[in-house]
């Protein structure tokens, strides 16, 4: 099986289990007390029914209903803020209630995900203690009942819609995310490998021959080419997030959700002005990169002035230009940390900085892996067989250099993130969060493994093949599986994040 093949595989892997482990994401927002209580037995008819959680809750994203057993509301108007204490939502009854009642509800907390609970409760005269007790069990939902089960289903009308968006919904979003993600780690981690690894590489070790000036236009073509290709990406990613967010909060459809009111209803939640962000800051990335990084201006060879014969480096980018790239990747991961939970816990500041470290050193990481498992082997065609290992053996010894670093603020941040946010050994087993925590451990460990073993037996083995003491073949086939290993684990770790991102810290 080809390279191409097999990472098409890992990449529809990552995704497939994205959408898998989105159907486990868990809501942010809590709730802290309801009146009546789960299984309560009144004796008189309540006048509200009133839900409290531990943060604030917009009512324009609310679903809040109660219903008898037949189906039938007998909530009257809007869900308010009594008190106008946003965290408290309550909505008012008929009068005069007798019977079985439930209260379902459906919110969007403040990250943006929804959380879809029911609670039941009784109205009746005054009764025996024994009575009172058979009522309170009978009234307990038997195992199974989801939100929208027991008295939510007795009516069957069509009036009664999902409080929940589809499964494919909230799978379509995990991967929005995922691919979000990915788009960036190819924009920057391209970047920087053009520019910290293949660059100076080439320099080093580039000879008079004419195959030097055509590997480096042909590296320069696929690096620029895979950085705008994750500009579109990020692109299509964002405003697919976008539109889904607005699906998710209404309680629809992707289709449902391409509606300008709908967009317009979630334009001031955080996630949304976080991505709405990121899409100016693609078409910024996108814009300068057209301009900055011109056929004609791409760092690398340029044939020697008149008088002089090969090639010589080229001009390269003036400092503030390459202010201007680092600038926006730098706000690119900053719109990870805005939209993820660094902004909705405490303490904001560490954990948005940590965020935003973590995004770049994995955006190096699998950005030069990709520019090094696809760009590389295609741009050193063009050299004779004795000059493509030096090249590639300069730019993978730089390139492990660079993933060194990256891999230590990686483990520096994650640490960071992960005290904070689990805050409990037992949390990391006990929770949903936790144990994608977990997971996302292992796959590291993995990745760090296969990190190492490059390190340590394939540069040395690419380093003598260099000096001229064994054949290339085998040396550069074991380095292109290896890094594909390390790209596919890559890959399953950006879905893992993009579930984390949806899913409620301990």
């Amino acid at each position: 099986m080809r390279l191409a093949s097999k990472l098409t595989l890992a990449l529809a892997a990552a995704l497939l289990g994205t959408a898998v482990l989105a159907a486990t994401a868990l809501g942010h927002a809590s709730l802290l007390e309801s009146k009546p209580k789960q299984g309560q037995v009144l004796e008189r008819s309540p006048r509200t029914v009133l839900l409290v959680f531990d943060e604030a809750i917009d009512p324009a994203f609310v679903q809040l209903r109660v219903e008898d057993r037949a189906g039938r509301r007998v909530d009257r108007g809007e869900p308010y803020h009594p008190g106008g204490r946003e965290e408290r939502l309550a909505v008012r009854l008929e009068s005069g209630l007798e019977g079985a009642y439930a209260a379902s509800y459906r919110v969007i907390s403040e990250d943006g995900h929804p959380v879809v609970k029911r609670t039941a409760f009784r109205v009746r005269p005054p009764m025996s203690e024994r009575e009172a007790q058979e009522e309170k069990e009978s009234m307990s939902p038997p195992a199974g009942t989801g939100p929208s089960g027991g008295a939510m289903q007795a009516g069957g009308g069509g009036e009664h819609e999902a409080l929940e968006p589809g499964g494919v919904t909230d799978a379509a979003f995990a991967v929005a995310r995922g691919l979000g993600y990915l788009a960036i780690a190819l924009a920057v981690g391209g970047l920087v490998f053009l520019f910290v690894v293949w660059v100076p590489a080439l320099v080093q070790v580039a000879g008079g021959g004419s195959g030097w000036l055509a590997a480096s236009d042909r590296f320069a073509r696929l690096a620029r080419g895979i950085v705008l290709g994750a500009v579109l990406l990020g692109l299509a990613a964002t405003a697919g997030a976008i539109v889904l967010q607005a699906a998710t909060s209404t309680g629809t459809s992707f289709w449902t959700a391409l509606d300008a009111d709908a967009i317009d209803a979630v334009s001031d939640t955080r996630p949304v002005r976080a991505w709405t962000a990121r899409l100016g800051l693609w078409l910024l990335f996108g814009v300068t990169v057209l301009v900055l990084l011109r056929p004609q201006r791409v760092p690398g060879l340029r044939r020697a002035a008149l008088g002089a014969v090969g090639a010589a480096p080229g001009r390269p980018l003036s400092r503030p230009q390459v202010a201007l790239l680092g600038a926006t990747s730098a706000a690119l991961a900053f719109t990870a940390a805005a939209a993820g939970h660094s902004w909705t816990h405490s303490p904001r500041g560490l954990l948005v900085v940590t965020d935003t470290a973590h995004v770049l050193a994995v955006s190096a990481w699998l950005g030069g892996l990709a520019l090094l498992l696809v760009a590389l082997p295609i741009a050193v065609r063009a050299l004779a067989g004795r000059e493509r290992i030096p090249l590639v053996a300069a730019a993978v010894g730089r390139f492990s250099r660079l993933a060194m670093l990256a891999i230590a603020l990686l483990l520096l941040s994650g640490i960071v993130q992960s005290i904070v946010l689990v805050g409990a050994f037992d949390a990391l087993y006990e929770t949903a969060y936790g144990r994608l925590v977990l997971a996302k451990i292992a796959l590291f460990l993995g990745l760090i493994s296969l990190g190492a073993y490059n390190q340590r037996r394939l540069l040395p083995q690419l380093r003598t093949v260099a000096d001229g003491g064994e054949e290339p073949e085998r040396a550069a086939a074991l380095l292109r599986r290896s890094v594909a290993c390390e790209i596919a684990l890559a890959l399953v770790v950006l879905g893992l994040a993009s579930v984390l991102v949806a899913t409620e810290p301990p």
